[in-house]
């Protein structure tokens, strides 16, 4: 049953007209490699004592595709310039592994005589099990390391990055890496004959349900990341030189490091530096910019009357963190002024969240808690009414009267 909803989620997500269609047939592919499992074990496991078919004993090693595949999901998700070229399709010789593998078994005497109850006890079938998971755990720790460097990416230019920043994902590739290692544990313990193949069994069946339709709803839900005006913000980082699309993203993906060495070599001066982080900091104090819930780095560098790249190089070097991060500290500021004023108790938190420019109040609270230590709701109790009302240098608070822009 569970490998059928697995099928049929296939031709959900086949069907679905927009979004990244790169991305949602590779994880229809993957969906569809997970169902196959299922299939596998369907078909497999009731039979024990029946000597399995040469299709059913290839099917077992497709698994192999699973990592290769997931990545490559998280790449076509992450990169509007993805295309499926030659150098993204060797990922997929993982499957020669199990080929040659299933050569070497091919010569083992008695081999194609032996049970399916006698080969889940085989110390080769534990050992190509394990590798699968091996593969498995390799290929979801290159994609949890794509999420990262594509949050980085949008962080660099956009100020509310909740809708696309594939948290979602992270937990699950993470949750993914767990499960191997419990797949790989009972694997150990399964050639040690302290188990036998009932738990493996088990463990598959329900850990690939649930990645089944945690997956494909995940992937259901998210909304397009790439569009024109996320585009806008991304190609405007590297507006100052003509690049073709591949080295723009190349160069957005760069970690902290490689964007601070791209700034060393750029030829904004100290002085003109200083300039524009003085008109930002007066943008931001005094006119409240961060009100905007749809700031992105273009519109900010255009009021600055600047390119987006050297307000992102003045931001990166002066105060040393992201666009995203800058502009939500001025958010959280304005913020706690707004909780620690009388009057402005009886004001839910979304309201609160909303008028300081805020486009979710899940935000908010991870924002507010990350850079104060505790929920807005705490704060509020701890600091109100006759809490001090000075701010961090450099960041002023919105005034009670102020409503956010749209």
């Amino acid at each position: 049953m569970a490998a059928a909803q697995g099928f049929l989620l296939c031709a959900v997500l086949l069907s679905v007209p927009s979004g990244n269609r790169q991305a949602n047939q590779l994880l229809v592919a993957y969906v569809g490699l997970e169902s196959l499992h299922l299939l596998f074990l369907y078909l497999s496991h009731p039979v024990e004592q029946v000597v399995p078919s040469l299709p059913l004993r290839i099917l077992f090693g497709f698994r192999y595709l699973d990592g290769p595949v997931l990545y490559l999901y998280v790449k076509a998700l992450t990169n509007p310039e993805f295309r499926l070229t030659r150098h993204e399709l060797k990922h997929f010789a993982v499957v020669a592994l199990w080929f040659v593998w299933f050569a070497y078994l091919s010569t083992l005497p008695d081999w194609w005589q032996m049970t399916t109850q006698e080969l889940q006890h085989k110390p080769s079938t534990i050992i190509s099990a394990s590798s699968q998971s091996i593969i498995l755990v390799f290929y979801s720790s290159l994609a949890l390391r794509q999420v990262h460097r594509h949050r980085a990416r949008i962080q660099q230019a956009l100020s509310a990055v909740d809708r696309f920043d594939l948290r979602w994902l992270e937990w699950l590739l993470v949750g993914m890496i767990g499960v191997c290692a419990i797949h790989f544990s009972v694997d150990l313990l399964r050639l040690q004959g302290v188990l036998g193949s009932e738990a493996k069994a088990v463990t598959n069946l329900v850990v690939t349900a649930l990645l089944i339709y945690m997956i494909s709803i995940g992937g259901l839900r998210q909304p397009q990341i790439f569009t024109d005006a996320v585009r806008e913000a991304l190609a405007a980082l590297n507006s100052a030189r003509e690049s073709s699309p591949q080295e723009v993203m190349a160069e957005a993906e760069g970690s902290g490091e490689g964007m601070a060495e791209k700034y060393r070599k750029s030829g904004l001066d100290e002085s003109r530096r200083r300039d524009i982080w003085e008109r930002l900091q007066h943008l931001l104090v005094a006119e409240h910019a961060y009100l905007d819930n749809q700031l992105d780095l273009p519109s900010l560098a255009s009021q600055l009357a600047v390119r987006p790249q050297e307000v992102s190089e003045v931001i990166n070097i002066e105060y040393g963190g992201s666009f995203y991060d800058l502009i939500n500290q001025h958010r959280v500021e304005a913020a706690k002024v707004l909780l620690r004023e009388t009057q402005q108790r009886p004001r839910k938190m979304l309201d609160v969240a909303l008028s300081v420019g805020f486009s979710s109040q899940s935000t908010f609270y991870s924002r507010f808690k990350k850079l104060t230590g505790m929920t807005p709701a705490n704060y509020r109790d701890i600091e109100a009414p006759e809490g001090p009302l000075e701010v961090t240098k450099g960041l002023a608070p919105v005034p009670p009267q102020s409503a956010p822009r749209t």
